[in-house]
């Protein structure tokens, strides 16, 4: 599997490629806030450069949105990842929602809060470490 650090939209610099991260960018363009988007990435970006991060989203089996964040880092024998052969993965954090709401939208709303202040704010310390 190839990691793939680009998409239509160009929000993948920390972030793997998933169906769910094109999902999420697809929304901020439908709804205007790319912009906040870019910036929160932007924010995520500016430490810890070799820590990747995948974004899932799913459904709690009580139909709540759920998100999770796995992060990974190069193994200590690589240099330059080309593949996931050469992450390892940190840790996985899923986050569910208490109200039934769009799970893309409570996605886009984590990444957001991700973003605000990192790397300082709680949210971003969870996923990141």
């Amino acid at each position: 599997m190839q990691i793939n650090h680009e998409s239509s939209q160009a929000f993948t610099a920390k972030f793997l490629y998933s169906d769910s991260l094109k999902q999420v960018a697809d929304y901020a363009i439908q709804h205007g806030k790319f912009n906040k988007l870019n910036e929160a990435r932007k924010n995520i970006d500016a430490s810890y450069l070799s820590t990747r991060i995948k974004l899932d989203i799913t459904r709690s089996e009580k139909g709540y949105p759920t998100v999770t964040f796995t992060t990974y880092r190069p193994k200590s024998s690589v240099i330059v990842p080309k593949t996931m052969d050469d992450m390892r993965e940190i840790r996985t954090v899923s986050i569910t929602n208490k109200v039934s709401m769009n799970p893309i939208k409570f996605a886009f709303e984590k990444i957001i809060k991700m973003g605000n202040s990192a790397p300082k704010n709680n949210l971003y310390k969870k996923i990141i470490g």
